[in-house]
């Protein structure tokens, strides 16, 4: 009865954790169920750390088999709603990937092209990032007609590296677009592959001297950009007005975050990571919070 106890207690902990995943899609004015045309991982809503692992991709365990595959046409809007809203500091983009055949039958192991970036407005000496419970993005019309996924990540860098590690919140939703002019070819790149732990919006401390932002991956494409798409390194883009804006802000010259050099004397601002399994991070958390274990992989400053 102990083992079951516990093993429920840690399910629970997993369910209410101080995590999010992007869970529901409304496309075409209709916001559909919870997982209807959205993957179901099998990790909650915990994040992907592992750069290297296919469920970069989708997230564990997100498999096509028993999701639908919902009709859109090239142009039309997704909405993807989380459980609760995203409160860790970092960007938001929106990747797409043609299957070669049905998509609940497609692993993602082609080539993906961004179509979305949401990062980080600069003014004051300080970041405010859009951090909300939706996010809306228009689909290109130019891309050829088939059936795709189109992921959406959040990345947390709320603990910076290589003290801390940066999360990935990712989802993917199954989609056959019809109405596309069929003549675009997006330049595409491989997940995993396309973020290494040296790029400048990986390793980013938002704590200390943070002015600038390049959001991670590829360019974002558009119809209009030809096959080398544009890119803004400091997009300000607001959410869609079906959003609802939360925003934060850190000054530049915070110190109540991990210092990546020397973790025995830094601490953790709230909401923040301070342990868990293989985390190497500040295990102090700031004034004004402590360090609440959430799992055996995850505790959090509160």
């Amino acid at each position: 009865m102990k083992t079951l106890s516990f093993a429920a207690a840690l399910l629970l902990a997993g369910d209410v954790s101080a995590h999010y995943i992007f869970q529901q899609l409304t496309a075409g004015g209709t916001k559909n169920p919870v997982f209807k045309y959205i993957r179901q991982n099998s990790n909650y809503n915990s994040p992907v750390t592992d750069l290297t692992s296919n469920d970069l991709r989708c997230n564990v365990g997100a498999s096509g088999a028993s999701t639908e595959t919902v009709a859109v046409r090239a142009g039309d809007s997704l909405t993807f709603t989380l459980d609760t809203p995203v409160y860790h500091q970092g960007p938001v983009s929106v990747y797409m990937s043609r299957a070669p055949g049905a998509a609940s039958d497609y692993d993602g192991s082609g080539g993906w092209f961004k179509i979305k970036d949401w990062g980080p407005t600069f003014s004051a000496g300080g970041a405010t990032w859009d951090l909300s419970g939706s996010y809306t993005v228009a689909l290109p019309t130019c891309i050829p007609d088939g059936e795709y996924l189109v992921r959406i990540q959040s990345l947390g860098i709320h603990n910076p590296w290589p003290a801390g590690t940066p999360q990935f919140y990712i989802s993917c939703a199954q989609v056959k677009v019809s109405g596309g002019s069929g003549s675009a070819s997006p330049p595409t790149v491989s997940i995993p592959g396309a973020f290494k732990a040296t790029d400048p919006g990986y390793t980013a401390n938002i704590y200390n001297n943070f002015n600038s932002y390049t959001v991670p991956g590829p360019s974002v494409w558009s119809c209009g950009s030809g096959d080398g798409g544009s890119s803004n390194p400091n997009p300000g883009t607001p959410a869609a007005p079906t959003t609802t804006l939360v925003t934060s802000t850190r000054a530049a010259t915070s110190t109540a975050a991990p210092s990546p050099t020397s973790p025995s004397s830094c601490s953790t601002a709230k909401w923040g990571q301070c342990g868990g399994v293989g985390f190497s991070g500040c295990t102090s958390c700031a004034s004004g919070s402590t360090c609440s274990k959430i799992n055996d992989y995850y505790s959090q400053c509160t």
